[in-house]
């Protein structure tokens, strides 16, 4: 896949994570501590981010599957599972997380997390 594609991709997952970009760092790490705590709170959270990863459109889905190497019908469930698991776990960090909207930023793990690859 060329680059343009690859970034567009990772663009469209950051998108797809349009609701938690308002939190600060000390938001990110308070529900990182009560994901950890509770996996009931961390189902909770994952099963909302499925709802809301699954009503985007097909096309966004389309490009995330490529990324993913998923079916586009398991995007929903592998990008949050992949998502949360790595945020809950501290594999993806506040930073790291910041960066994915940024057009300079290594976002390398971001991918690698999203391939579960890391």
């Amino acid at each position: 896949m060329r680059f343009e594609m690859r970034f567009a991709a990772v663009l469209v997952g950051a998108a797809l994570l349009a609701g938690c970009t308002s939190a600060n760092e000390g938001q990110w790490n308070t529900a990182q501590a009560a994901m950890q705590g509770s996996p009931a709170f961390k189902r909770e959270v994952m099963a909302d981010c499925v709802k809301q990863v699954g009503s985007r459109q097909l096309k966004d889905r389309q490009a995330v599957a490529k990324l993913m190497n998923v079916s586009v019908a398991r995007v929903p469930s592998a990008f949050c599972s992949r998502f949360f698991n790595a945020w809950a776990s501290g594999r993806l960090t506040y930073r790291d997380f910041q960066g994915i909207h940024s057009q300079t930023a290594d976002n390398s793990r971001f991918v690698r997390i999203l391939q579960g690859r890391e």
